[in-house]
Formats: structure tokens, C-alpha cells, sequence
């Protein structure tokens, strides 16, 4: 009888297995064919659609065609390539309703590489290990978007991070019209042809112009810029900036109290302005101090080491922003990792003005101070040579006005003046206004190289200035797709590494050249045990959870066999 039973048992465990496992199969093959919602437990939700992107996609009135063209059995990493882009698009697709038509193409014949290349898809060459011997694999790894009679070609696909980011720009360039964005003329800062050129190829969603401020600022533009002036403004141009805010208009003060030359003869360097923009901004709460911030939390700069050796050490005036929860929350602050301001001064901030929010979007640390002076030397050092003030932070480096903003001159005019500018006393509608106590970041020498074959290199300092140009604007849409594709926090340098980078500098003002060398070869040990330990990480983190995982069915599998013993039936 008891034999009976258990295998009565043994079957219905067995059916109920084949049942079990039969759903399964039959769930896995229509998730295949049919599409189904997905849930994306990652950090930034990077194999999900951002809102923005499902959105536009949603909104399309027209069919919009997209073919990729990629190459069969690429070699690693590109093999991985096509499925990745296969699984984005068709959550472009299942948004849009119908609209969004993918197609992909295996250019193995003459016609369809013609058809890739006359579509701006470009072929590129792949490295291929075969047999101990390097071989070269040619093929296509991109794609076009066309909607009505426009086209819009990725050229080369080179991995799929910030490959969401590059399609939703490119369908919001082929379907709608670009915002106009003014940016200051003159005044011995940037421009658009010099200085500002990378900026202004990545900002292609929007009509980029020069301003003439000495003018009637056209209310139409949806966000105007004051980007690193050199030079004071006139009343005339304070005045007729007033009025674009006044009007509604959006208004990005980005630096004007330092001057920062880094070719200089005598070394990097920077000096105080007075361009009498506070005439302007302490109207609404905010000045702009002739200082620069230097912080403990900082960047790393190259400086000549022993030996001739590039060392890279601590560099203050490039502050590390620390930025609280709210803050990231904030468009202009979105879920951004680390970024950096160089060469920046602090805010002085007032009351702010009646129906306005002031809100500070970024400070340096408790360990930072401010340095002052008719010159200010900016060149890399030993992080001992740097002279802590007793002007200490933290301060305040970027904040937002939003609101009825009053006008900074709304005195009554002479109706028979030529020249009076009128100005409503309060801004006509809620207004925004972007304060940040230097430009620098937004200057061809510390933005990203300039992007090439349709690919866009974001990082968190690129991500800051989009962000604000965005908000300032009106249109954050993208603000959360490159959150999703900035770089997380760096990993600290371990101090074993700083210390003996301290020590070969001493050990070569010293002119011990060996103790140079045991130095540096201690730095090296350093950075081989880093490196080691963030392999033992990697592996910890590959083999840690399925080990956890076979553990636990282990156990489960034992704890049913000693139930199974001592079953009385």
C-alpha cells in the first residue's frame, strides 16, 4: 500500500512538472510573438523607454520607417549589438501605435551594401581573432530614420548606450520645428563660431542665433543665454534684457565675475570682472562674487611629475558639485552622477522676490574655500601647496529664479524719450532664470569632442548643460533619456595610490631619485591590488547570486528529503 501511494505521488509530482513547464514554454513563445509589458528594475530603467521617447512616439500623425542594417556574426562585442537595437525598437514600435515600421537588413549582397551606403549607413572594419591571428571582418552597424520625404542616418552603431537618446533627437528633428535659442554677442566672451562650436553642434534641436542685446531682443527666442562675457554691459543692454524676461522669455547667466586665462605666459590664471550684472540679478535675489571656489572635492589634473612623468593630482578650482536628493530631482540636475564646475564663482543670495522660488541647485563641499585677488594662480600643484583661506564654504554655485519676476528697472519713463526702453513692472507670465557662477563648462576646451557619425559622447558635464538649455526652454522630454546614459559615480582612488603619488613628488623636489623610484613602484603595487580587488568584485558580483541561488535550492531540496524520511503514513 505504501509502495501505492508513492508512486501516486511520484506521478502526480511528475504531471504536475510537465503541466508547470508546459505554461512556461507557452508564455515564453507569446512573449515572443506578442508584445508585453517588461519591468525594468534597473537604476536609471536603461532597457525601458523614458517617458519623453514614449511619448513622441505615441504622437507620430505619420508613418515614420526605420531600417537597420547590421552585418551577421559580427565579432564580439558588435555580435550582441543587433539584438540589443532589435529590443529597443521594438519598444519604439509598440509605443507608437502602429506607426513606427522596423525593418532589418543583412547587406550580404552588392545591392543592399549600395542600398546601406546611398542611406548614409556607413562600412566599417572589425577586428576578428581566429586561430591566434587577427583577421578583419567588414560590415554594417547602423540606420536610418525616414518620416514624409525627410531622412535622419546613424551612421555607425558603435554600442547601444545613449543609442535612445540619438533616435528620439533624430525623430524630434524630423517632425517638428527647432526652438530658437539666443546666445549674447560680443562683450570679449565665446561666441558660436569660436569657443561655443561644440555646443552648438550638439544643440541640434534648436535654432542657435547670435543676439544683439544693444537691440529689441525678438520675444519669440525661447531661451537666451549670457555665456562667459569679458566686458561690462551698458545700461541700453541690461535694460533691453529685462524686458525679453519681462515679455516671458527665459534668461541663462552662466559666469561673469572671472576671467580665466589658461595659455597665459605666466601659467594658468584668473582675474576679477565687474560687468555690472548685478545691476540686473540682484533685483531677483542673486550676485555674482569676484571669487573662485576651490574644494578638497575636486577633479584631477596632469602636472609634470619626477622623471618627466604626467601625475595626475588634485585639482581645486575644478569642484566636484554635491548635489542632495531634491536637487537631483530637479530637471536641470537630473539624476546626474558627479558633475564638475571648473573655474567657478560663488552666489551671494538675497531674499527672493514676492511670487518667486529661489532654489539652489548645486554647492561645493564643507571642505571648500574661496580664493580672491587681483591674479589668482590656477596652475596644478602639490595638494600641499594649496593655501586654504579662511573664506570657507560650502557655497553656493548654480541656482534657479522661477516666477512672476519683478522688473530690475521699472521706474517710470519719459513717453517723449527716443531711447526709453518700456518695461512691465512684473514679468507677464512665470518666468525662469538660470544663474551659474561660470561658463566654462559650456567652452569648446572642456566639452566632449564633437560628435562624429551621428553619435553623441554623453557624459555628466555634457548632460549639465543640455539639462539647463532644455529647462530654460521649456523642453525636458530629453532630460530623462540622458540621464539614462550619463556615466555612474567614479570609484575613489584609494589613498594608498594618493599617498605614494605624495611621495614620489617629495622624494623629486628632494632630488632622492631613488626614492622616486620606490615610490613610484609602490604606486604601481597600488594600482595593481585596486585593480585586483575591482576584478574580485566583478567575479563577485557574476558568480555571487546564482551560487546564493543553487544554495538555496540546495537546502530546499534538503530540507524536502528529511521531511520525505520521516513522513508516517
Amino acid at each position: 500500500m505504501s509502495s501505492n501511494v508513492q508512486k501516486r505521488a511520484a506521478s502526480e509530482s511528475l504531471i504536475f512538472l510537465l503541466i508547470v513547464g508546459g505554461i512556461l514554454i507557452l508564455l515564453n513563445v507569446l512573449a515572443a510573438y506578442f508584445p508585453s509589458p517588461r519591468i525594468d528594475l534597473t537604476h536609471n530603467q536603461l532597457f525601458s523607454l523614458a517617458e519623453g521617447s514614449e511619448r513622441l512616439a505615441s504622437s507620430l500623425d505619420d508613418r515614420l520607417e526605420v531600417t537597420a542594417y547590421f552585418t551577421e556574426n559580427l565579432p564580439p562585442p558588435f555580435n550582441a549589438t543587433e539584438r540589443q537595437v532589435r529590443d529597443l525598437l521594438a519598444e519604439y514600435s509598440a509605443a507608437s501605435n502602429g506607426q513606427i515600421i522596423v525593418r532589418f537588413v543583412n547587406p550580404d549582397d552588392e545591392a543592399e551594401q549600395e542600398a546601406a551606403r546611398a542611406d548614409g549607413v556607413q562600412r566599417v572594419a572589425h577586428q576578428k581573432i581566429e586561430e591566434d591571428q587577427v583577421a578583419v571582418v567588414e560590415g554594417y552597424r547602423g540606420m536610418v530614420l525616414r518620416y514624409l520625404d525627410q531622412t535622419r542616418a546613424i551612421p555607425v552603431i558603435q554600442d547601444t548606450t545613449g543609442l535612445e537618446y540619438i533616435i528620439t533627437s533624430a525623430i524630434k528633428e524630423l517632425v517638428g520645428e527647432r526652438k530658437p535659442i539666443g546666445v549674447v554677442g560680443g562683450h570679449g566672451g565665446p561666441s558660436l563660431e569660436q569657443g561655443l562650436t561644440s555646443l552648438r553642434s550638439v544643440l541640434s534641436l534648436y535654432e542657435v542665433r547670435e543676439v544683439d542685446a544693444t537691440q529689441e531682443i525678438d520675444p519669440g527666442i525661447a531661451a537666451l543665454l549670457v555665456i562667459g562675457p569679458q566686458e561690462p554691459f551698458s545700461d541700453q543692454e541690461l535694460r533691453r534684457i529685462d524686458q525679453y524676461v519681462m515679455r516671458g522669455g527665459s534668461l541663462g547667466v552662466f559666469g561673469g565675475a572671472m576671467a580665466v586665462d589658461l595659455a597665459g605666459q605666466a601659467g594658468p590664471a584668473a582675474r576679477a570682472l565687474s560687468l555690472r550684472m548685478d545691476g540686473l540679478l540682484g533685483a531677483w535675489g542673486v550676485r555674482l562674487s569676484s571669487k573662485l571656489v576651490a574644494d578638497a572635492q575636486c577633479s584631477r589634473a596632469p602636472m609634470a611629475g619626477p622623471l618627466g612623468l604626467q601625475v595626475l593630482v588634485p585639482y581645486p578650482p575644478i569642484p566636484v558639485l554635491q548635489l542632495q536628493e531634491a536637487q537631483r530631482e530637479h530637471p536641470v540636475m537630473f539624476r546626474l552622477a558627479s558633475p564638475m564646475l571648473p573655474f567657478v564663482a560663488p552666489l551671494e543670495l538675497g531674499e527672493a522676490p514676492a511670487n518667486t522660488k529661489l532654489t539652489v541647485l548645486a554647492s561645493s563641499s564643507q571642505d571648500s574655500w574661496a580664493m580672491s585677488g587681483d591674479t589668482i594662480s590656477l596652475a596644478p600643484r602639490n595638494p600641499r601647496d594649496w593655501q586654504m583661506s579662511t573664506d570657507a564654504g560650502p557655497f553656493d554655485l548654480m541656482v534657479a529664479v522661477e516666477g512672476k519676476l519683478p522688473s530690475a528697472f521699472a521706474a517710470p519713463i519719459n513717453e517723449d524719450d527716443a531711447n526709453a526702453i518700456p518695461v512691465p513692472p512684473v514679468a507677464e507670465k512665470d518666468v525662469r532664470v538660470l544663474v551659474v557662477g561660470t561658463g566654462s563648462f559650456l567652452e569648446d576646451a572642456f566639452m566632449p569632442p564633437r560628435p562624429q557619425q551621428g553619435e553623441v559622447q554623453m557624459n555628466a558635464a555634457l548632460a549639465l548643460a543640455l539639462n539647463a538649455i532644455d529647462w530654460l526652454a521649456a523642453d525636458s522630454d530629453l532630460i530623462a533619456i540622458r540621464a539614462k546614459t550619463t556615466e555612474e559615480p567614479a570609484l575613489d582612488i584609494p589613498d594608498s595610490v594618493l599617498v605614494a603619488e605624495s611621495t614620489a613628488l617629495q622624494a623629486a623636489e628632494q632630488g632622492d631619485e631613488g626614492g622616486v623610484e620606490a615610490a613610484l613602484a609602490e604606486r604601481r603595487a597600488a594600482i595593481e591590488s585596486w585593480d585586483a580587488k575591482k576584478l574580485g568584485y566583478r567575479w563577485l558580483n557574476t558568480l555571487g547570486i546564482p551560487f546564493l541561488v543553487a544554495l538555496f535550492g540546495l537546502l530546499r531540496w534538503r530540507q524536502r528529503l528529511n521531511k520525505k524520511r520521516t513522513l508516517k503514513l
